[in-house]
């Protein structure tokens, strides 16, 4: 980790009062998302978080917010590390501390879902169709949807958002992380090659794709990210999350979504296999145009 440090919040939060709405200088009513101090937490050099560390929500979620306890708490307390939080009931899961420049941000996670339980990723980010529809409240067989979408979804546009992170967990160790710039972006346009920071795969960057978006392709491969189609037995590609099966037999499956990816550090012939998720998240990080004051 460096000179960073970064730690998991354990706590769920109400909405607080403080938040309204006003009227911007535009004449055009926005919402006024007031950052407050909320709580302030206490860690020792001895409780440092794996970023990877990722809980499973359990069965039956529905689109509204995570109302479990935690399963770890930190207590409060106004020694050792001070950091501001934000509590726009965010489910922040991950904070980072830099030693150097006294900056405290975080990642607030605003999706996630498992694969199996037949749950519609893209209709259920871009919030298509009415909620019951999207196969995330309910169990199929073995497979439940974990599933998690936060309101801010529907006000990406009036965000300030830095970067936007998607991380695929397996075993609850994250197996991809994938980070976007996220500034002047909506719900579909940061997950591009052109706005791409940063990912496991050393010829993302630079390699052509054919495709590589959030509604991927015949409403079945989603958040595809491909180099080539050629015939089944040449497909090359780095990600998918299947919704369905369209029509290769290494898309085959008892059960969706079926999150793939390339286990390598580079693009994969999906007919020689590839590593399969758990689960998916998308977590972001807003703007901060000043630094967070922190005492140690």
């Amino acid at each position: 980790m460096g000179k960073n440090l970064q730690y998991r919040m354990g706590y769920h939060y109400s909405i607080p009062k403080e938040i309204g709405f006003v009227q911007s200088p535009e004449s055009k009513p926005k919402m006024l998302l007031l950052l407050i101090l909320a709580t302030i937490l206490t860690v020792s050099s001895n409780q440092e978080f794996d970023e990877a560390f990722y809980k499973f929500l359990g069965p039956g979620y529905s689109y509204t917010y995570l109302q479990t306890p935690p399963t770890e708490k930190f207590y409060p307390s106004r020694s050792l590390l001070e950091c501001s939080l934000i509590a726009l009931n965010s489910q922040s899961e991950f904070f980072t501390y830099n030693k150097v420049n006294r900056i405290c941000s975080e990642w607030i996670k605003t999706y996630a879902v498992s694969m199996g339980a037949n749950s519609l990723i893209y209709d259920s980010i871009l919030k298509k169709g009415h909620p019951s529809t999207w196969n995330v409240d309910k169990c199929v067989g073995s497979y439940c949807p974990n599933f998690f979408r936060h309101p801010l979804l529907d006000i990406w546009n009036e965000l300030q958002i830095d970067e936007v992170k998607l991380v695929l967990y397996k075993n609850q160790s994250a197996v991809v992380t994938m980070v976007f710039e996220g500034q002047n972006t909506n719900l579909e346009s940061w997950f591009t090659q052109e706005k791409l920071k940063s990912s496991p795969w050393s010829d993302l960057a630079s390699d052509a794709t054919n495709c590589f978006s959030i509604v991927g392709i015949e409403n079945k491969r989603r958040f595809y990210v491909s180099n080539l189609h050629e015939g089944c037995p040449k497909d090359l590609g780095w990600l998918t999350i299947n919704e369905a099966f369209h029509t290769c037999d290494w898309e085959k499956s008892n059960y969706f979504p079926k999150i793939l990816y390339s286990d390598t550090t580079s693009k994969i012939k999906w007919e020689d296999g590839y590593g399969v998720a758990d689960s998916m998240a998308i977590f972001i990080r807003l703007r901060q145009n000043l630094p967070i004051p922190v005492s140690v």
